[in-house]
């Protein structure tokens, strides 16, 4: 089914970058293949001819030397952006190819067909594109042939763009259905991804977040993080005796309660993972140890505030700052800590610099 939702903006960018990932195989082989099929005209010329058209080698195979161009720099493609300028650029160049080859043909009524089949072509490349982009670069295939015009003179120049406006029509509507059929595969995946990941009671992350946060060959946080990192643990006090008194439906509220509050104390930027149970990890990302401890201290007196509904609720927080090991070593620490925290008094924060040694 084609939604009928829009991409908000803020996706529109990665939406363009997922939708040109989907598809470059077939625009990159799809460029390469008009540019390359271009030549095999050299045929049809030598059959206008009548004899071996020497004339347009040239012409039709100094293609070659932009296939080799693209089949050296696409591995470095990286941008949906570059990737239009570069591939929807192959069709133009066959057209500027067959122009070329035009001015030494002694019969040019066979350039109606030619053009009618670069259409096709730019419908292939144009898979992996915005239809905006596409608008632009198979409009110009008009520009080609009304320029080229100008010297050639081509006998059938009005059949030509007679014929050539509804097929561009047809290209740009079956590429609109496309993008917008990509839209529905788009979201659908965005869906699957974020509920993998995050926890369906409180909306916090899951510990499948890790497989994004950590580095792929290591156990550590990725590298583009930044420096100072504080993490935090998390448990609620005594969490036990209110599943055990007032069930836990009203436990399942106090969790989202919890992790409502500790959403709106941190940044954007920050990472709030439920551990398990009623225990969260929360990372805190560019955060000096005090900074990480004055953002603990706020979770706690928010906490110690909220209205449950039952009764009042606390929690306990052990931190610790990221040094860069192994991430298993860092929760170890601070897992430490949020104990050192629930065996002397609980509702405290504990850094784990402070535990006696």
């Amino acid at each position: 089914m084609i939604t009928s939702l829009r991409i908000d903006r803020a996706l529109r960018e990665d939406f363009f970058q997922s939708k040109f990932d989907y598809f470059r195989t077939v625009s990159f082989y799809s460029a390469i293949l008009t540019v390359l099929m271009q030549t095999t005209y050299f045929v049809s010329d030598c059959q206008i001819f009548g004899h071996f058209a020497y004339k347009t080698v040239i012409p039709r195979f100094s293609v070659i030397v932009p296939i080799l161009f693209l089949l050296i720099v696409n591995k470095h493609i990286k941008s949906y952006k570059v990737g239009a300028i570069l591939y929807y650029l192959f069709p133009h160049i066959a057209m500027w190819a067959t122009i070329w080859t035009i001015v030494y043909l002694p019969n040019r009524d066979f350039a109606r067909e030619g053009f009618i089949i670069m259409h096709f072509a730019f419908l292939a490349v144009g898979m992996a594109m915005p239809i905006k982009y596409h608008l632009v670069a198979h409009g110009l295939l008009f520009a080609n042939i009304i320029l080229s015009n100008l010297w050639i003179h081509y006998a059938t120049f009005d059949m030509m763009l007679t014929l050539a406006a509804p097929l561009f029509i047809g290209c740009v509507l079956m590429l609109y259905i496309n993008e917008k059929a990509y839209q529905d595969h788009y979201l659908m995946l965005r869906d699957v991804a974020h509920n993998s990941i995050t926890d369906q009671l409180t909306g916090a992350y899951n510990r499948k977040i890790l497989t994004r946060i950590l580095d792929p060959d290591h156990p550590t946080l990725r590298h583009d993080f930044p420096e100072d990192i504080v993490v935090l643990m998390l448990d609620l006090d005594k969490f036990k005796n209110v599943n055990d008194t007032y069930g836990h439906e009203a436990g399942d509220h106090i969790l989202q309660l919890l992790c409502d509050t500790i959403t709106k104390t941190v940044r954007e930027t920050d990472y709030i993972i439920r551990w398990g149970g009623e225990e969260f990890v929360v990372f805190l990302m560019g955060y000096t140890l005090e900074q990480g401890r004055a953002t603990a201290e706020e979770i706690r007196s928010r906490v110690a505030k909220v209205e449950t509904g039952i009764e009042p609720i606390t929690v306990s927080i052990g931190v610790c700052q990221y040094h860069g090991e192994d991430y298993h070593e860092t929760i170890r620490r601070v897992d430490h800590a949020l104990y050192y925290a629930k065996d002397h008094g609980r509702n405290r924060v504990i850094l784990e610099t402070e535990i006696p040694h």
